[in-house]
């Protein structure tokens, strides 16, 4: 049932996208009205997958690069639906929907060439559990600071075209993106703090690699917080680093 749930939401969440662009192409007011249904519809069939995956190895299930990768999609739907009203971004998740769409997506195709099955631990250590989902939680947080990003950025073309479209009145105004931006970041950091700081006490430490992995993550958000606090980076410029290191981040997943 775990496969069957993975590609209904992987459905759901291409759906949504397909919906809201088309209804951009008609120049419908609201665009994105299904946009929270959807994304709470595919984020039950990702909790689905998760929990038949969990019990089936017993331990949070991150044992593979698929697991990952749906337990990376569902941080970041989680935490739009936890923090996107708040933070006045409710077409977050509309942008937020293709990348969750491919990462399933590879998740589905990782598992068909060969799921390693069930991988239960010899003994549970709840600093590991910790350790792993804090840091990938974290991920999903870099990733909607990385999608916000790219919202300014298209608000901010659409702004010096003179000539906005649809989008334009879709998306929520240019400040809120570049405060909801540092709020994502900060929020990502804490959470990554969390997870190192947890490493240290499993009793099975970590790698090197591991370590090493997990660090330059932390001072690539840390280092781009306190520039950013020091000397307040021009939004556009945030905008395109918080891209930039998610892609860093995203490059380190098989190390981790």
């Amino acid at each position: 049932m775990d496969d069957l749930y993975l590609i209904l939401a992987t459905l759901a969440f291409l759906g949504g996208f397909v919906l809201a662009a088309v209804s951009w192409r008609r120049d419908e007011d609201r665009p994105h009205g299904l946009n929270i249904p959807i994304a709470i519809t595919g984020l039950v069939f990702q909790s689905l997958f998760l929990q038949v995956r969990g019990e089936m190895h017993g331990r949070c299930p991150i044992t593979n690069g698929a697991e990952v990768l749906v337990f990376v999609s569902w941080s970041i739907v989680i935490l739009y639906l936890a923090l996107g009203r708040a933070f006045r971004l409710s077409l977050l998740g509309v942008f937020s929907m293709p990348i969750v769409f491919l990462f399933q997506l590879f998740a589905i195709v990782y598992l068909a060439i060969g799921d390693p099955g069930p991988r239960p631990p010899a003994h549970l250590d709840p600093w590991l559990e910790l350790h792993a989902a804090m840091s990938l939680l974290a991920y999903g947080a870099f990733g909607l600071a990385g999608i916000a990003g790219v919202m300014y950025l298209v608000q901010d073309r659409q702004l010096k075209s003179h000539k906005p479209g649809r989008l334009f009145y879709s998306l929520p105004p240019i400040r809120y993106l570049a405060i909801a931006l540092v709020r994502l970041l900060a929020i990502g950091t804490i959470m990554l703090t969390i997870g190192i700081v947890a490493a240290f006490y499993m009793q099975v430490k970590p790698t090197i690699l591991h370590l090493v992995v997990s660090g330059a993550v932390w001072l690539v958000y840390a280092l781009l917080l306190a520039v950013h606090g020091w000397k307040r980076l021009p939004p556009k410029h945030l905008s395109l680093s918080a891209i930039a290191a998610f892609g860093f981040a995203l490059a380190t997943l098989s190390a981790l």
